[in-house]
């Protein structure tokens, strides 16, 4: 007898496959599947308790991406019909202004026109000073609130970054290419300690100022434009285009020879070498080493002290983002069609005819058949740019504050200092303009930041040496490359701002400069290098070059490029940049909204006030009339009292100047 085949789990028998089907084994609203599937639970325990994956994967694998930077969206809805801001002021903990909605109107209407230099309206300007308690009360609140809000959300407001970072990378690596191609791979030992500017204080109180300013010459490329202002259109091409135009090599312009010292120590000191000697330490996304070249004059005692141009930052932040995206702009701009450039040879003549490549010269046959390409695969239509270099001659003079008129008191450091330039006004290159920055605004949604210390500094500076009465400073967000704000510079408003917010007077610092200059007096001719190091905050190093390494030494090569830019620095420490109270940008124009203010309750309604007609309630009947009658002769009592103790004090006051009118007669007859 053969055995039977096994059939199987009788309560499968005579049912079809639940695979057939595919339904659910519990769904009640079709009874017929429900029907044929019906198996014991317990037998599927473990499929009916799983979790389903179907919709599990959406957010990884189905997100809805940019088709023009193939990474997922940020957004899925955004509304390009309407030019507003898209912005919500972050009020987590939903509170609300003391200012009503036309206080705050006008408010907006005074700050406008100070920063319009228009004429401010006397209706508002009463306003402004009726609610300036409230405003100053309201200021510290809301700073706090915001400090909060960063510290919170460090890491969402500051994820924007990655990707300027990831170019910044690109930036970074180029650049250190160029400055290390004439610079050996040799070792270095730390030689000497010097002090920082903040611990170079004289003996006796000075003060520094900056005097006989004159532009030597121009060298290089030089952007002609009376006026810099963003487009938004230019600013949303950087946005997707950023790593495209930031990639491209920019071809620097060497040094022009400067002249032997032939009474005095001269010092050459490039904007960046400057700004790093006023600044260290102050943030950590700022360059930390440069190299320094100490020579002598042959027949002569003195010196030329050339300090060369910093190493670009490995710590990414504030600044090197700013700084990106500033080197994005101008290759943007180089573009045919874009603007007009002026170019200078070595010996600062300006070129006749055009320098850059026109449309029918370019490397790509524009008549070419129609080909679709991604957005970064086209980067060989353009060529390096070329920058410039302005070379500036003035003198550093430091004076006592005791005798400012005596010979003795009075210092001069004769310093050569190279700036790059915005643009020039006229078609001759005689008129620099100031300076142009583009400043990230980390928080829109709450309102532009005041300016670093850093960014103060090189504004100050470059205003100062380039002679030029205004600068410009473009605010741009840093979520989506909108313009903000385009801020006007003066050296005035960047002192009182210098002051109020990080207590630094420019002829102090300037004095500290001084003596610190001094210092190189004692140091033998050579070549150095000067950084500064987390162990020692207050000092600059002095490295001197050796011929064999030992354990304290170490080589350049690998001390510069050893590691990759990144922003974990910047990430872990607690720098933030308070809220400007006098900025008005397009957040605040577009809803009405007072800088540093909480919005207005729109729900509150107001409350109408009503002359109310009070009842008139029954009199009630006493309960007891000989305790009413009891009560009233005790209130009597007690106000015919007070009548004789008025009466008394009003007859001993007559007494007392009666008394004081004989005395005095008494007196005057002697």
């Amino acid at each position: 007898m053969e055995p039977s085949l096994y059939k199987g789990n009788a309560i499968f028998q005579n049912q079809p496959s639940y695979k057939v089907f595919n339904k659910s084994f519990e769904n009640a609203d079709d009874s017929f599947y429900t029907y044929l599937n019906e198996v014991n639970p317990e037998v599927l325990r473990h499929e009916l308790e799983g979790p389903s994956t179907v919709f599990t994967s959406y957010s990884n694998h189905t997100a809805p991406q940019d088709p023009r930077t193939q990474q997922p969206a940020s957004e899925s809805t955004r509304d390009h019909s309407s030019p507003l801001l898209h912005y919500k002021f972050p009020n987590v903990r939903e509170k609300h202004s003391a200012l009503n909605r036309k206080q705050q109107a006008a408010c907006v209407r005074v700050l406008l026109a100070w920063q319009r230099n228009e004429r401010v309206s006397e209706e508002d300007f009463v306003i402004w000073r009726v609610t300036e308690k409230k405003r100053c009360t309201e200021y510290q609140m809301f700073q706090k609130d915001v400090h909060d809000y960063e510290t919170s959300q460090r890491e969402q407001l500051y994820a924007p970054l990655k990707r300027i970072i990831q170019a910044y990378k690109v930036w970074h690596e180029r650049r250190m290419k160029q400055l290390l191609k004439d610079v050996p791979n040799e070792c270095y030992v730390t030689y000497s300690g010097l002090p920082q500017l903040g611990q170079c204080k004289s003996l006796n109180p000075q003060t520094a100022s900056v005097e006989d300013v004159q532009l030597l010459r121009i060298v290089g490329q030089v952007r002609q434009c009376p006026e810099l202002q963003l487009k938004r259109e230019e600013l949303m091409t950087l946005n997707v285009r950023l790593s495209r135009y930031a990639g491209i090599e920019t071809i620097y312009p060497a040094t022009p020879m400067l002249p032997e010292p032939e009474e005095c120590n001269i010092f050459v000191l490039p904007l960046e070498s400057l700004l790093m000697l006023l600044s260290t330490g102050a943030y950590v996304d700022l360059p930390t080493e440069m190299l320094l070249t100490i020579k002598e004059t042959s027949g002569s005692d003195c010196r030329c002290i050339e300090f060369h141009e910093p190493f670009p930052a490995r710590n990414c932040g504030w600044h090197t983002s700013g700084l990106l995206l500033t080197q994005a702009y101008q290759v943007y701009k180089l573009q045919p069609g874009e603007d007009k450039w002026l170019t200078f040879d070595q010996n600062g003549r300006l070129k006749q005819g055009p320098s850059l490549p026109s449309a029918t010269n370019l490397s790509v046959d524009l008549q070419m058949d129609y080909k679709l390409q991604q957005v970064d695969m086209e980067s060989t239509a353009l060529e390096p740019s070329y920058s410039n270099i302005a070379m500036i001659s003035w003198c550093l003079s430091c004076q006592g504050d005791d005798d400012p008129a005596a010979a003795d008191s009075r210092e001069e450091f004769q310093i050569y200092s190279s700036v790059t330039l915005s643009a020039v006004c006229d078609v001759q290159g005689k008129q620099p303009l100031g300076c142009h920055f583009i400043k990230l605004e980390n928080k829109p949604d709450c309102g532009c930041e005041i300016m670093s210390k850093y960014e103060l500094l090189k504004a100050w500076l470059q205003l100062k040496l380039l002679q030029a009465d205004v600068g410009h400073c473009s605010r741009v967000s840093l979520r989506d490359f909108e313009p903000m704000l385009e801020e006007k510079l003066t050296l005035s408003a960047l002192e009182k701002t210098l002051h109020d917010y990080y207590n630094t007077s420019m002829p102090q610092l300037l004095s500290h400069l001084c003596e610190f200059l001094k210092l190189f007096n004692a140091i033998p001719a050579g070549e150095y290098l000067l950084r500064t190091s987390a162990k020692h905050k207050d000092k600059f190093l002095l490295c001197k070059p050796l011929q064999e390494a030992t354990p304290q030494s170490f080589k350049l090569h690998e001390l510069l490029t050893g590691t990759a830019p990144s922003d974990e620095c910047f990430l872990s420490q607690s720098s933030y940049l308070p809220i400007s109270t006098t900025l008005c940008s397009r957040l605040h124009v577009e809803q009405q909204l007072l800088p540093c203010l909480f919005p207005t309750n729109v729900q509150r309604q107001p409350v109408k006030r009503r002359n109310k007609v009070p009842a008139i309630e029954p009199r009630r009947q006493p309960l007891n009339w000989r305790i009413t009658a009891q009560k009233e002769a005790q209130r009597q009592k007690t106000k015919r009292a007070q009548k004789l103790r008025a009466k008394a004090k009003k007859k001993q006051a007559a007494k007392s100047v009666e008394n004081a009118d004989k005395e005095l007669d008494k007196f005057m007859a002697l």
